[in-house]
């Protein structure tokens, strides 16, 4: 359509063209007499383009060119013929091959491949050494389906990152080809390409891929498509990640298709086989939107089927599977209302096979009936909204069928939880985050900022600095980046209070030839250059950091440790640097340098013994990392830890302290995860769901305990979730003793009173036990004596994924409030008593 206006405002301006060439326009566009409409007679209808040379651009591109001339010929009833090129050599340049085609080709051209010298049953491979010229013509075909090719990039050494193809033009179609071996990309889309379509159908053609192409085992992605405006493109029927076969790996090795960088509004899909590339399936960020996901196979990649990040597709909500069953072939759930909700089965945790869609109703309820049983074993579905946006895969179902349920016998509605933001929620600076900024880091604050946010903490455990080995020695540690300070801005705007540790590694000593030397702060100078450290960190930050850490994990005395400060040289040092921090901000308060508390309970011990840690506002440990029932090496450790709590406040308190206890920096890996890799650890690890699991028992019971907590925990994953809604369950809330009677046939239940600042009356439970991925829940009844309630809710934090409440079906009695048959799992399920 905007051609066409282009082109009629040309048309009716023809009163400024020469008398003599509308005479000839009369007579027709043949305006050189050589028999046919050519770019020549577009040059002489233009004059040579001439001073109007705006007036001929019908395609708005901002110059005059063989685009103009097809739409020209078009207005006036012609059609430009393609040329076919064929490529009939698997040569890398010269005479016949694909690069000299690519050379060669015009707009609208075909370069197809001769089958003799590309057999299809024998596919050929065309070995380049170096980088093929991009598609800059437009609406250009290269067809393939009917020949076997094979794209090779890997002897290209020169420029480091190369694409198979690259594409800056709109119009464009690739088929047939198998792209392999290119150090970034099989296929790269940018600078604002446009209405381009990668693949076709797979049945169609002599080729082994038909139309379709197979992007494998590049270096970066399949497919990236980049930058502002690249947009319309279409992905179909293509295998990548995988081999001819579709089922073999054939790894990209960053992931399988990137949109990023305000890319929007393309499609991906149907028939994409994108499988076994070693990140995720399909990387959606930087706020590119409206990109579509439909009816693809997606399995078994490295980490996520989709994955979106940084805005990417509005991080649209995911749906929530309610019940299925899967000999029945039925399903129920939420999704955003009036999402396309898809359904896919797998064997783990993405989209392998595709069973069918449904559209939710406007209040996001869906029900789907395949009539038929599931292929299986486990359920997914994702969700596309209005705009095109399309989700990440929920989380998986487990056994053959399921009900979400709170209560057995409870058929009354369930609502999903909705979290809140740092920002919503009232002031709690026991609700904590730890995550610290390396100097690679910078450019990604915002996105970070929004990790914290999501969570709902309202305290930042943070540092600049490295918290310890390995240290970026060339990065000065005496200047704080801007954008560092706008991170920290942006907390103080959003209500996080801010706790900054204090690390110092001397790096202009260090550039000097000094070492640290081990243990540290053994002689008055390093003590003093530490002072002045603090005197300059404090001095910056001064209004804006409500509290400081002296330094982190003392006890890290291992040999070659940077960290290591023994008990009274740490104490010393508190005593000389408290009385520099109250000085350069006296409204800061000042917090312990956190101990591993299974390892360094005597260097704790020591140091709250002494007449110094009363100066101090909080004492913080790292008490959890992988702690749990189901790990031996830590024995009673993780049954004993509210005990070890106590012991900690009771001694600290002889002493004169009279603050707030913190255990921070809670962690519970998951198998394989890189955090579990790098710590190295003798032990397995968990699943993503026990990981979650384990975290939200950690937050309840610190919370319970009056006590704050500080997660670790990582975005877009089960325990992130689970800790956004406990954030928002329990912000504000103070613990208490409700006097509860609890019936039930499991053993080890734990539980926690509270009150929140509306009133309501919380309480949680769980068994306490090792965490697994499914379970059932146990039966269990609550007396509340001498209570009674207007409406009682139950809260699932963890299950379908962002978690929902149900009203309870209760008696009362005798003044007593009774829940029977409410089903307390290995996590806590928290019950709201309102009045």
């Amino acid at each position: 359509m905007t051609k066409r206006v282009f082109l009629i405002a040309s048309i009716l301006s023809l009163i400024l063209v020469p008398t003599m060439i509308q005479a000839q326009m009369a007579a027709g566009t043949d305006f050189d007499g050589s028999g046919t409409v050519d770019f020549v007679d577009f040059v002489v209808f233009t004059g040579g383009f001439g001073s109007s040379q705006a007036l001929y651009d019908l395609d708005g591109n901002g110059t005059v060119d063989f685009p103009d001339f097809v739409a020209f010929a078009q207005f006036f009833g012609h059609t430009i013929p393609p040329t076919t090129i064929v490529v009939s050599s698997s040569a890398d340049s010269g005479s016949g091959t694909l690069r000299q085609a690519l050379l060669d080709a015009t707009m609208s051209d075909v370069i197809t491949f001769d089958s003799g010298v590309f057999p299809p049953e024998a596919p050929v491979t065309i070995s380049l050494v170096k980088p093929l010229p991009g598609l800059s013509q437009g609406h250009l075909t290269i067809d393939a389906s009917n020949a076997g090719v094979i794209l090779d990039g890997s002897k290209i050494t020169e420029p480091e990152l190369v694409h198979g193809l690259t594409i800056f033009s709109n119009g464009n179609t690739i088929r047939g080809l198998q792209i392999m071996g290119f150090s970034e990309v099989g296929i790269g889309l940018l600078g604002g390409a446009r209405h381009n379509l990668i693949g076709g159908d797979r049945g169609i053609g002599a080729g082994p891929l038909g139309q379709g192409n197979l992007l494998s085992g590049n270096g970066f992605f399949g497919i990236g498509i980049w930058s502002e405006d690249t947009a319309f493109n279409t992905i179909i029927g293509n295998y990548i990640g995988t081999d001819l076969s579709g089922l073999n790996p054939l790894a990209n090795l960053q992931g399988g298709i990137i949109i990023d960088l305000s890319a929007h509004d393309n499609v991906i899909g149907p028939n994409n086989i994108i499988a076994h590339n070693n990140g995720d399936g399909i990387a959606i960020g930087s706020n590119s939107l409206g990109n579509t996901i439909i009816q693809n196979s997606i399995h078994d990649n490295g980490r996520k089927g989709i994955e979106l990040a940084g805005g990417g597709n509005s991080e649209l909500p995911v749906p929530v599977i309610l019940g299925f069953d899967l000999q029945a072939g039925g399903l129920t759930g939420w999704a955003s209302p009036n999402n396309i909700v898809e359904i896919f089965s797998d064997s783990s945790d993405e989209g392998a096979f595709y069973e069918g869609r449904v559209v939710a109703d406007s209040s996001g309820f869906f029900t789907f009936r395949k009539d038929a049983a599931f292929t299986g074993p486990h359920l997914t579905a994702n969700a596309t909204d209005l705009a095109g946006n399309t989700s990440e895969f929920s989380w998986p179902t487990k056994g053959s069928s399921g009900n979400l349920s709170l209560q057995e016998g409870n058929s009354l509605a369930k609502i999903r939880l909705q979290s809140k933001s740092s920002s919503q929620l009232v002031a709690d600076v026991r609700l904590g985050y730890g995550l610290s900024l390396s100097p690679g880091e910078l450019q990604n604050w915002g996105t970070l900022v929004h990790d914290v946010f999501n969570l709902g903490a309202k305290r930042l455990d943070t540092s600049f600095t490295e918290g310890e080995p390995p240290i970026n020695w060339s990065f000065s540690e005496n200047e704080i980046p801007v954008e560092y300070d706008r991170f920290i801005d942006a907390m103080n705007e959003n209500g996080v209070a801010v706790n900054y540790l204090i690390h110092y590694w001397d790096k202009i000593g260090h550039a000097a030839g000094e070492e640290l030397p081990h243990p540290r702060f053994k002689t008055n100078e390093e003590v003093q250059k530490y002072l002045d450290y603090v005197r300059f960190i404090v001095g910056h930050f001064k209004g804006r950091v409500q509290y400081y850490t002296i330094w982190s994990e003392p006890d890290n005395c291992g040999e070659g440790s940077l960290k290591c400060i023994e008990p009274l040289d740490y104490i010393e040092l508190a005593r000389q640097t408290i009385p520099v921090i109250r000085e350069e901000d006296p409204q800061a308060k000042v917090v312990t340098g956190p101990v591993v508390l299974y390892f360094g309970r005597d260097h704790l011990f020591t140091l709250l013994r002494s007449d110094v840690i009363q100066l101090f506002d909080v004492i913080s440990t790292h008490p959890m990392y992988d702690a749990a029932p189901d790990i031996e090496f830590y024995g009673n450790y993780y049954y004993e830890y509210p005990s070890i709590i106590e012991d900690i406040l009771q001694t600290a308190s002889a002493y004169g302290f009279q603050g707030q206890y913190w255990g921070a920096e809670l962690t519970w890996f998951v198998t394989g995860s890189p955090e579990q890799v790098a710590f190295d650890q003798p032990w397995e690890g968990h699943t993503e769901i026990q990981s979650a699991k384990y975290y939200a028992r950690g937050i309840v019971m610190h919370l319970g305990l009056d006590a704050g907590v500080g997660s670790s925990v990582q975005r877009s994953t089960r325990a992130y979730s689970a800790s956004t809604n406990l954030y928002t369950i329990l912000a504000g809330s103070e613990p208490i003793n409700l006097g509860l009677e609890i019936e039930s046939e499991a053993t080890n239940i734990v539980s926690y009173g509270f009150t929140h600042p509306n009133g309501d009356t919380l309480f949680a439970l769980w068994t306490d036990g090792a965490a697994v991925d499914n379970d059932p829940g146990v039966k269990t009844t609550l007396t509340f004596p001498g209570v009674s309630a207007s409406r009682v809710t139950g809260i699932d934090v963890l299950d379908g994924f962002d978690g929902f409440e149900q009203e309870l079906i209760v008696e009362t009695g005798s003044g007593d409030l009774i829940i029977r048959n409410l089903l307390v799992k290995d996590y806590p399920i928290i019950v709201r008593l309102t009045d």
